[in-house]
C-alpha cells in the first residue's frame, strides 16, 4: 500500500474513534507449545506484540488486551504506547471480551473492534472495510465465503451436501457499538449462554444488521503449528514494504 493511500486508511479509522478489544488470555492448548501461540516469537516479536502494533499503526483509539495473569507485561509497544490498556482474562473469550470491554475507554456509542490476539496479519484496507460497514449498520464482520463443499453430517456419517452460496466463514475484526455489545454480553449473562463470536452474541439482541464484509486480503489465525509459515511470510512482507518506504 502506498504511503499516500495507507494514510488516507488511517484517517478514516481515526476519525471514526474505533477502539480495539483483544482477547488474549487462552492457553492455545491445540497448538502444542510450551507458552500460548499468542506468545511465540516471529520475526524476533511475539504474534500479540505484532497484532497489537498493527492496530496501533491503523490509527486506532486504544488497545485493551485481555492476558492470563503472568504473561501481562508481555504484551504493548516498546515505546508504551498509553493507548494499550492491559486487563486480566477471564476463563473463557466471552470472559475476556467482557474484561477488556469494561475496562477499555470507548464511549457508549463508539465503535468496537474485537480482534484475535494470533490474527496479526489483517490488512489496512480489510480494517477499513469492516469498520467503514459497522458504521453504516451498527454491526459488521471480517470474513469470506467458504470456497470448499460443506457435508452436514451425524456420527461421521454423511447426511447432506449443503449450499455453500448462503455461508460465510466468520474472521475478526468483528464491530459494534459498545453499547450494543454490552447489552448482547448482559444478555449471553443472563441466560448462560456462551457464543463461539462476538457476532453470534449480538445476532441473540435481534435489534442490530450485522454486515458480511468479505476480506480482500489474507487474514490467518494461528491455531495449530501449520499455520505459522503463512503468518510468518506475511509479517516477513510487511516489514520488507516498511524499510523500502522512505
Amino acid at each position: 500500500m502506498s504511503e499516500s493511500r495507507r494514510g488516507s486508511a488511517e484517517a478514516v479509522l481515526a476519525g471514526f474513534g474505533v477502539h480495539a478489544l483483544v482477547p488474549a488470555a487462552g492457553r492455545g492448548e491445540r497448538f502444542g507449545a510450551a507458552r500460548p501461540k499468542q506468545f511465540l516469537v516471529v520475526h524476533g516479536r511475539p504474534l500479540l506484540d505484532w497484532t497489537v502494533g498493527r492496530l496501533l499503526a491503523a490509527g486506532l483509539a486504544s488497545v485493551t488486551v485481555a492476558l492470563p495473569g503472568e504473561w501481562i507485561p508481555e504484551v504493548g509497544e516498546p515505546s508504551g504506547d498509553p493507548r494499550v490498556v492491559r486487563v486480566l482474562g477471564g476463563a473463557t473469550r466471552q470472559a475476556s471480551v467482557a474484561a477488556a470491554l469494561q475496562a477499555s475507554p470507548a464511549g457508549p456509542g463508539d465503535l468496537v473492534a474485537v480482534h484475535d490476539g494470533a490474527r496479526p496479519a489483517t490488512s489496512l484496507r480489510d480494517l477499513v472495510a469492516v469498520v467503514e460497514a459497522a458504521v453504516q449498520s451498527g454491526g459488521a464482520v471480517l470474513g469470506r465465503a467458504i470456497a470448499d463443499t460443506v457435508k452436514r453430517i451425524d456420527e461421521l456419517r454423511v447426511v447432506e451436501t449443503v449450499d455453500r452460496r448462503r455461508l460465510f466463514r466468520a474472521e475478526t475484526p468483528q464491530v459494534f457499538r459498545r453499547s450494543t455489545l454490552e447489552r448482547a454480553l448482559a444478555l449471553a449473562r443472563a441466560d448462560r449462554f456462551v457464543g463461539t463470536d462476538e457476532s453470534s452474541l449480538v445476532e441473540r439482541l435481534g435489534e442490530v444488521e450485522i454486515r458480511a464484509v468479505a476480506a480482500a486480503d489474507p487474514n490467518p489465525k494461528v491455531t495449530v503449528p501449520a499455520d505459522l509459515p503463512l503468518v510468518e511470510w506475511l509479517l516477513s512482507t510487511a516489514l520488507t514494504e516498511n524499510r523500502r518506504e522512505p
